[in-house]
């Protein structure tokens, strides 16, 4: 009888450790203000598609909805430290893992361009160095005119500013 004890209790402990080291932990960074600074390239074009979009400014590639090189300032809340930062993107997000250093989540069904299209699919890994200051890279796949594949690539590095939001922070 006291090995069946003994076996349920120990049973009893190892589930409990693996819901526990299952939990999803929001990256331990501050809240507040914070500038992130976007780079983003595109690959998978079609010649006539990768001239036309070589010749487009960020202005006009941002007028189009598409993602392009830019600062923001964002406004980050405690509820936003277990999702990802990705901008206003519309993406139906699924985190993956999240531990107070580490955010990787998977968005499907992400706006693409101006008319708000949902071909677009992202994954995106976010790495807090310190509290002050993350770094996050971020791919994407997306189904554009005539049935091509494209590729987005991306990377971006926040830095915290204060403690409090501006109201020009998204």
């Amino acid at each position: 009888m006291r090995k069946v004890i003994f076996a349920t209790s120990c049973l009893a402990v190892s589930v409990v450790m693996l819901f526990a080291a299952d939990e999803q932990q929001p990256l331990n960074v501050k809240t507040g203000s914070w500038q992130v600074e976007y780079i983003v390239k595109y690959g998978g074009l079609t010649p006539q598609y990768q001239a036309m979009m070589d010749q487009l400014t960020e202005q006009q590639k941002s007028a189009m909805g598409l993602p392009t090189a830019k600062t923001l300032k964002i406004c980050v809340k405690q509820k936003d430290l277990n999702k990802p930062w990705s901008g206003d993107n519309d993406c139906r997000w699924t985190v993956v893992k999240s531990t107070g250093s580490e955010l990787d989540a998977h968005g499907t069904s992400c706006r693409n361009g101006s008319k708000g299209s949902s071909d677009l699919n992202m994954d995106i890994q976010i790495h807090a160095i310190d509290s002050e200051n993350v770094h996050a890279t971020l791919r994407g796949t997306a189904t554009i005119q005539g049935g091509n594949q494209m590729t987005l690539d991306g990377s971006y590095v926040g830095k915290w500013l204060s403690s409090t939001c501006d109201a020009n922070a998204k």
